[in-house]
């Protein structure tokens, strides 16, 4: 099974470059790009006629370290003049422009957060309804450059009591109903945040269970069910036995992605490999549990 991790962090610390050769070097066979925030901030790189440029660039570093990019984060930080009714139309003009990337750094899926800024349990049907929307708008983008979208399970925040609350595809039930309202499993396919399950007070093997097949991505990382820590699993509080035997029991057969972010913080960059082996190491772990849980399935 392919292990992968996202960049971002990586990124942040020492540029494109090194951290694809960090991630290379650690043993990890694939790169998850990250293109938020420079999308949304309009890095110069990923405009007009720099971007085609910039995606074959990136796409060279990765095969000259032997490894590829198997998935993509899409931008999800907007500003709204209108919450209620959003410019979706700038919006998709952004999240195309990442899609044509992808397509160009050779990326199969990308993840594309709902949009989720309102409250969740107030507007119920109206968040629905725009997502659908939202989606939809999507689609010929995914069909044109042949990069599937792929929807992932949200939180939201209560500005109340500054908890986590549950919100737009938080909860398994609702999430497999709107992937499958969409109905085009050629442009859609469906990730897994186990970090978010707990925050929307779901189990993340039970998500599993419920969603099934459906799941061809995954953001691994671990909690304590009070923030978004995206912690290194078995640092937190989810039960990683069970999840990766629900994954082996529903068949997932997609790639062991980490989104572990936090890990590298407070280490100067002549650590930063060491940190990436450990991560590494805990991935391959965790593909042999799923390998002996398959087996045993199977058997």
């Amino acid at each position: 099974m392919i292990l992968s991790t996202e960049s971002c962090m990586l990124h942040k610390a020492v540029g494109d470059r090194r951290s694809i050769e960090i991630i290379a070097q650690a043993g990890f066979d694939a790169v998850d790009y990250t293109f938020t925030p420079y999308m949304e901030d309009d890095d110069p790189q990923w405009q007009g006629s720099s971007l085609p440029a910039t995606a074959r660039t990136l796409k060279q570093i990765a095969s000259d370290n032997g490894v590829y990019f198997n998935q993509a984060h899409s931008p999800f930080r907007f500003q709204f003049e209108d919450e209620y009714h959003p410019d979706l139309e700038r919006i998709v003009a952004l999240q195309a422009r990442c899609l044509e990337a992808c397509a160009l750094m050779g990326i199969p899926h990308t993840i594309v957060h709902p949009l989720h800024h309102l409250p969740y349990k107030p507007n119920h049907d109206h968040v629905w309804a725009m997502n659908l929307e939202y989606f939809h708008m999507l689609e010929p983008y995914a069909k044109e450059f042949g990069v599937k979208v792929c929807l992932e399970n949200m939180f939201g925040r209560d500005a109340r009591r500054g908890g986590t609350v549950p919100d737009m595809l938080g909860n398994p039930e609702e999430y497999a109903h709107f992937f499958d309202e969409l109905n085009n499993p050629d442009c859609f396919t469906c990730c897994l945040d186990t970090g978010h399950c707990g925050l929307t007070d779901e189990d993340a093997a039970d998500f599993t269970y419920k969603l099934g097949k459906r799941i061809h991505a995954l953001h691994l990382n671990d909690n304590r069910y009070r923030n978004d820590d995206h912690l290194i699993p078995y640092q937190g509080s989810i039960d990683w036995e069970k999840v990766i035997k629900a994954l082996a029991d529903v068949g997932y057969d997609g790639d062991f992605t980490f989104e572990a972010l936090h890990l590298y913080k407070g280490f100067d960059e002549s650590f930063l490999p060491t940190v990436a082996r450990y991560l590494h190491d805990v991935g391959r772990y965790m593909i042999g549990k799923f390998d002996q849980y398959r087996a045993t399935a199977c058997s």
